[in-house]
């Protein structure tokens, strides 16, 4: 199931994206709802929202060893955290803003989880995940170089669009991540080639953190990141959940 958020005729609503162009609208929220379409829109109709509002996002760096190659300079030995601030997310066809302290902005398209429930020291992460989004871990790569740790590189306003939908019956074991920016392919790789899987991803975040509901794990870039510039278009597409598209412009 596609579950989405949504503006239609002013008001908030969530529901379920179909696969003709509609979306069917529920009561209640996206982690209890009832399954029966209380109406029908067409997606031409809305305006999406980010699918979540995520009590806290979780970023797994260096995840995939071709990303690690390509910013070797400040590369760790094996995946690593850091923390991105709520104040970043946007939605699918929202603007990612390029700030004027920064002169290099990246994309970072990304498999995003969704925690369904309270858990620390997780041994049974399948149980733990409501299902999985796109993400695109946007990073002012200049800032984060300069600091010892990158939060505050990746914390700007409009830094974490996510979207469109949350799929909540997928295997992602073996899905294609692929970015492109103005329709020129920048970003290609398969979560077959992660370090650590989402599973291993969602074990490895509760070691350190209890992980609530409404959580995002962000399970890293794959490789090809580039810099964003004004009024540039980046989609990023991945198997089973569909294309999040962001457009660029400056501060």
């Amino acid at each position: 199931m596609k579950l989405v958020r949504f503006i239609y005729n002013g008001r908030e609503h969530m529901g379920e994206l179909l696969r003709d162009n509609r979306i069917a609208i529920f009561e209640g929220n996206i982690f209890n709802h009832k399954k029966r379409a209380i109406g029908y829109c067409k997606i031409s109709e809305i305006k999406f929202l980010p699918p979540i509002n995520p009590s806290k996002i979780v970023c797994i760096g260096f995840n995939y060893k071709k990303h690690m190659d390509e910013i070797i300079e400040i590369a760790t030995k094996k995946p690593t955290l850091t923390l991105k601030s709520q104040n970043a997310v946007i939605g699918h066809n929202d603007f990612i803003v390029l700030p004027r302290v920064s002169d290099r902005v990246e994309h970072e398209a990304e498999l995003g989880i969704i925690i369904k429930r309270e858990g620390y020291r997780i041994k049974n992460p399948d149980e733990y995940i409501l299902g999985y989004t796109i993400v695109n871990d946007v990073t002012a790569r200049d800032i984060e170089k300069d600091m010892v740790q990158w939060s505050a590189g990746k914390s700007f306003p409009t830094f974490c669009p996510i979207g469109p939908c949350i799929e909540t019956e997928l295997n992602p074991e073996n899905l294609w991540i692929r970015c492109w920016v103005n329709n020129k392919l920048r970003q290609k790789d398969n979560t077959r080639n992660m370090l650590y899987n989402p599973f291993k991803c969602v074990e490895f975040v509760s070691r350190f953190m209890k992980l609530q509901r409404g959580d995002l794990i962000a399970t890293g870039t794959v490789p090809g990141v580039g810099i964003l510039k004004n009024g540039d278009v980046v989609d990023i597409k991945i198997d089973g959940i569909g294309i999040l598209r962001n457009m660029v412009k400056s501060e």
